[in-house]
């Protein structure tokens, strides 16, 4: 966030970002698992480049609380319901994991468990339990009840044998554009080694050149596009340089530009 997301001003200027310390904690406070049955924003500020594995910290401010256990209540019924969308639960994995919601918290009001209940379930018992006081807190029963179904998904859903082959695909996609990307170096020369392929992936290598105008310093002393006037990353002499460049463009890749550019790359 701090040195690779940019913003274009009015003039379509990319600079870096200038945000505050609350959003950039927010953000790095996020990751991590919510096991304990109290959230309090921490009280010191504290270095966010020391930080170096998730849930070390609390967030700092009760806005990065809110968010950070909101995404936890809302991936847990999300995956259930892809999983029933993709058919990866079977109709005894679906009585055991309504009779698993019974046995924490009792009867739900309708038959079937999906998102939509689960997430009002959750925020209405960490709505009736929290305030400013006591913190950011579930009752017993349903922090219980978050425990036991990420269990469950992980059992049921996230080792599921119909996602080992999926597993080796997403796997082949992320290593063929770094192949093919890490390929090209050829220090200051690295641009023309890309142009020879632009008729072949022509998507990949103009996305990827931009990236490199963008962020290192392969033409800077030339003519970096005027457009840019965010911080300089790469250092296009150094190989190492260039394959962390290759790592954060694919990084930065949705799921959906990634399986076009694998498509690119595999078709003739």
């Amino acid at each position: 966030m701090d040195k690779i997301e940019t913003l274009p001003d009015a003039a379509g200027i990319e600079r870096n970002l200038n945000l505050t310390y609350a959003v950039r904690d927010g953000i790095i406070c996020h990751c991590g698992e919510v096991d304990q049955n109290v959230l309090y924003p921490r009280k010191e500020a504290i270095d966010l480049e020391a930080i170096r594995k998730a849930s070390e910290f609390q967030p700092f401010t009760w806005e990065g609380c809110i968010v950070k256990i909101a995404d936890k209540i809302a991936y847990l019924g999300r995956d259930i319901e892809d999983a029933l969308s993709y058919k990866i639960l079977s109709i005894s994995q679906k009585k055991e994991l309504k009779k698993l919601a019974e046995r924490h918290i009792g009867r739900f009001k309708i038959t079937e468990i999906n998102n939509t209940v689960l997430i009002h379930d959750f925020i209405v018992d960490l709505c009736r339990l929290s305030n400013p006081q006591d913190g950011i807190r579930f009752s017993k029963e349903y922090l219980e009840l978050m425990k036991a179904i990420k269990d469950f998904n992980y059992k049921n859903i996230y080792h599921h044998p119909r996602l080992l082959h999926y597993r080796k695909y997403a796997e082949l996609i992320i290593t063929s554009i770094f192949e093919i990307l890490a390929g090209y170096y050829k220090g200051q020369n690295t641009l023309v080694q890309i142009n020879k392929d632009k008729m072949f992936y022509p998507v990949l290598t103009s996305q990827f050149e931009d990236w490199l105008m963008k962020y290192s310093n392969i033409k800077l002393k030339i003519n970096r596009d005027k457009r840019y006037q965010n911080h300089v990353l790469y250092n296009i002499e150094e190989q190492k340089d260039y394959q962390q460049a290759v790592i954060d463009f694919i990084s930065g890749m949705t799921d959906h530009f990634a399986i076009k550019i694998f498509n690119e790359i595999t078709s003739f």
